[in-house]
């Protein structure tokens, strides 16, 4: 699945995502936060927080789902035509 960064902020220690870069999912699973997390491939996806928590992943949160973006696009331009 391709994803897109949406919020680049407040990231923990050793976190690479940057807005408005797409990435690749590699895998994707539920942490013990109840989070949705995203294992990103090229970057890197564990580390510590500034607490000394191990962290592995990035909350899906962060992302909006490519796929779905360019279905709402293509919808909104097919509207437009209509009209």
């Amino acid at each position: 699945m391709k994803v897109v960064c949406i919020n680049d902020a407040k990231q923990p220690i050793g976190g690479q995502v940057v807005r408005g870069q797409e990435y690749e999912v590699l895998r994707e699973f539920i942490n013990n936060f109840d989070q949705k997390v995203y294992i990103i491939v090229g970057v890197a996806n564990e580390g510590r927080t500034s607490m000394g928590l191990p962290w592995l992943g990035y909350n899906a949160n962060r992302f909006a789902d490519l796929q779905a973006l360019q279905h709402t696009h293509d919808h909104s331009h097919s509207e437009l035509q209509l009209n």
